[in-house]
């Protein structure tokens, strides 16, 4: 079944391709006889209307086109016997590549117009009087791409005569470079007289067309018209005197040649104004003379040089053109290169710097951590900010210009980064003020306590005894209470609460619980003298018992574990008063019950009255 619907759809398409209008080939391949007769006709309508007249027009255009000959080359090219001549052969021949680009661009724009007009032939009806018209101008576009290539093949072959004659009479030429560089010296001043010169007067027309003055505004049109024709032949002077360079060095067999040609491929104005395809044709003509006088290998290598230059050129054109501005300042790739640069460089350098001050004093007594942590912290930000202005500088962005923009971020500080300010400030404060350092113990309620590992801009990090980084905003280290065990020394009293029953001798308590625990064999460093002496007291004849306390002085790292010292000390008191058969009390409770009254009565139900008598 698909096989006979692609066969039905064959037929149908080659039925309809049949019906299709067939153009009408005896225009498009007439000559002056067939264009007359259609003339006479059109001349014979009676009625007169703008489709006869547009075919009328049409036909005499192909009338023309018909006693249009072969294109005569209108250069007088002849063999050059002196620079000048050379130099004026150079010119021709970029003013032919240049033509012949222009009628290579028409003969496409023609064979896209032909497509065009073809298929709205296609569409019409074949008794519509559109259809003649259209024909007609269909007739002319191919007249045209026909002359279009004759004259292609007349430029093409006046170019490869040039092309001969540069190549064989290069050689036989003196060409004095000295004269030639001062030439073109001069040359570029005046170009730059007459471009200041047209600025100038386009700026008057400027203003004399803001003024509605015609009169003067065609005036300095005229004016600028004839500057910009000086000027053209001023820069062509200018290009042709490079090629004179260029040759004289390929003569000379210098490796200057490379460079010339670079010069004069992607410099000149006139040049960078030509379509890739001149452009092209023209570097194939300076590296066939390059071949010819320098050899292969030589050429290859000039030319990789020049075109590593090349490409650095454009890249660094492309990296160094702004993107965008930052009040008036340009801003380009390569100035953001430059920063984010600087910037790594500068955190390196931090930390680097971090590392060495943390290795130079580790083992000196004079430095101890938290001064080692603050000279660390402080050189790293300090780096840090250095390499930030530095950017700034290599941004081209003025301090003072950023005023403005510190005014309108201070509003942002002021509500949305409050907070983070004011952490930053108080880690100022703590660094400086040194209240909490590195290493120290601190406590900020009963359930958060531990060492101080670091202390940064915007935070503090406290390791507990559970080896938990706790991380605490600096701004909570200053305004609320913190308790530092070892702010000043790592000396502490510990008080230790114990309790005995009611009817124990409280001065053997005291004497018994002194003399143990400054007997004990406990690994806890206790200090002992006339300043911190160990003492037990009564605190309290509570409900249950009678309350004491062990006042202890202890030093060293049993400082940072409370828990675990308070619990050695209890245990110590708690086998001495044990040992010696002191009740320790628990909570006790008596109950005192009272005779209750004759009078008062006892109710009972009806129910409770039958239970009882069963």
């Amino acid at each position: 079944m698909k096989i006979f619907m692609k066969i039905f759809f064959i037929v149908c398409f080659s039925v309809g391709m049949l019906q299709a209008y067939d153009l009408n080939s005896t225009i498009i391949d007439g000559n002056t006889t067939v264009y007359n007769t259609l003339l006479k006709k059109v001349d014979n309508e009676k009625n007169v209307t703008s489709e006869i007249l547009l075919e009328k027009s049409l036909i005499q255009l192909l009338l023309e086109d018909e006693k249009k000959s072969l294109v005569k080359n209108d250069l007088n090219i002849t063999m050059p016997k002196k620079s000048d001549d050379y130099k004026m052969i150079f010119q021709n021949y970029l003013d032919l590549l240049t033509r012949r680009d222009k009628v290579q661009t028409a003969l496409e724009q023609n064979k896209e117009k032909i497509n065009t007009i073809e298929d709205e032939i296609q569409k019409l009806n074949k008794n519509s009087t559109k259809i003649l018209p259209l024909e007609l101008q269909d007739a002319v576009y191919h007249k045209n791409i026909y002359l279009y290539k004759k004259q292609i093949t007349a430029y093409t072959n006046t170019i490869k005569k040039i092309e001969q004659i540069v190549m064989n009479t290069l050689g036989q030429l003196q060409i004095d470079t000295s004269a030639i560089k001062k030439s073109i010296e001069k040359s570029k001043l005046q170009e730059e007289h007459i471009s200041n010169k047209i600025n100038a007067l386009q700026i008057n027309k400027e203003q004399a067309d803001l003024l509605d003055n015609t009169k003067e505004s065609l005036a300095l049109e005229k004016s600028i018209k004839k500057l910009d024709l000086n000027h053209q032949k001023i820069v062509q002077d200018i290009v042709s005197s490079q090629f004179l360079l260029f040759t004289a060095a390929l003569k000379n067999k210098e490796k200057a040649a490379f460079t010339l040609e670079n010069e004069l491929l992607k410099e000149e104005e006139s040049l960078k104004m030509l379509s890739s395809d001149v452009r092209d044709t023209l570097t194939l003509l300076l590296h066939t003379m390059e071949n010819k006088y320098l050899g292969t290998l030589q050429t290859l290598t000039g030319s990789g040089e020049e075109e590593i230059k090349t490409l650095w050129y454009k890249v660094w054109n492309l990296i160094a053109q702004p993107i965008f501005s930052i009040n008036e300042t340009p801003i380009s790739i390569f100035k953001l290169f430059i920063t984010l640069l600087i910037f790594i460089i500068g955190f390196i350098l931090g930390a680097l710097y971090k590392r060495k001050i943390k290795n130079m004093t580790s083992n000196r007594r004079s430095f101890t951590t938290s001064t080692r942590t603050l000279l660390a912290n402080m050189g790293y930000y300090l780096i840090i900010l250095i390499a930030f202005f530095i950017a700034l500088n290599v941004l081209g962005i003025k301090l003072s210009s950023l005023a403005f923009v510190a005014g309108a971020l201070s509003v942002g500080i002021g509500f949305g980064l409050q907070n983070i300010v004011s952490n930053f400030v108080s880690g100022l404060i703590l660094m400086f003020e040194r209240s909490i350092k590195i290493g120290d113990y601190i406590q900020l309620d009963d359930d958060l306590r531990g060492y101080v590992s670091d202390i940064r801009m915007r935070s503090t990090t406290v390791s507990t005894n559970e080896n938990i980084d706790v991380i605490i905003p600096n701004q909570k280290l200053i305004e609320n209470n913190v308790i530092n065990w070892t702010m000043s020394d790592n000396i502490r009293r510990f008080s230790i609460p114990f309790g005995v029953a009611y009817g124990t001798d409280a001065h053997k308590v005291i004497d018994l619980v002194t003399e143990a625990v400054l007997h004990s064999e406990l690994k806890v460093d206790i200090v002992e003298n006339k300043q911190r002496q160990t003492r037990v007291i009564m605190t309290e004849m509570a409900d249950s018992s009678v309350n004491f306390e062990l006042l202890v002085w202890v030093r060293g790292d049993e400082l940072h574990k409370p828990k675990r010292t308070a619990s050695a000390f209890l245990i110590v008191i708690y086998d001495a008063l044990n040992n010696n058969h002191i009740e320790i009390p628990f909570p006790q409770r008596d109950l005192h019950i009272r005779t209750v009254e004759d009078t008062f009565t006892i109710k009972q139900t009806n129910r409770e009255k039958e239970n009882n008598e069963k």
